[in-house]
């Protein structure tokens, strides 16, 4: 199995090289006095794969934190669907709760939001009459937790 640290390696040498090979692209247009084409193809594939290397780093980050942190696993996978799934009335996550865990209770769920949102970690914004939750991505705040 590998390890995150590992991970997170492999993943830093994957931009490192993909930098590198933008930087060569470039290096060969303008020796050549071309672009386009082949060459427009090539960035975008490779913007292509710095984005997903990026935002799989950060997925590996916030796991990290998420599993480090001092709370309840119901209230881990709250902001997990929050983080993930982006923002979402009570319902909704409450739906997703029950999908992942075979059983969720709206009055549970309100409870550990609120807890979430005291603790400065969840964004409740009202939308008429509708609550919508946030993550709120802050290591300020998830440093807080995992000392608590």
């Amino acid at each position: 199995m590998v390890k995150r640290r590992d991970l997170i390696e492999k993943l830093e040498r994957i931009e490192y090289l993909l930098e590198y090979l933008s930087r060569e692209i470039e290096t060969i247009k303008r020796v050549l006095g071309i672009g386009g084409g082949v060459f427009t193809l090539l960035e975008s594939g490779i913007e292509t794969y710095k984005a997903a290397t990026s935002e799989y780093k950060r997925i590996i980050s916030f796991e990290n934190t998420i599993r480090s942190m001092k709370m309840d696993s119901i209230s881990k996978e709250i902001l997990r669907i929050l983080a993930y799934m982006g923002p979402m009335n009570i319902t909704q996550i409450t739906m997703e709760l029950k999908k992942r865990r075979g059983k969720a209770s709206r009055l549970t769920t309100t409870q550990k939001l609120k807890k979430l949102v005291n603790m400065g970690i969840v964004i409740e914004e009202l939308r008429g009459r509708e609550k919508i939750y946030h993550y709120k991505a802050n290591t300020q705040h998830e440093d807080k937790l995992r000392k608590h």
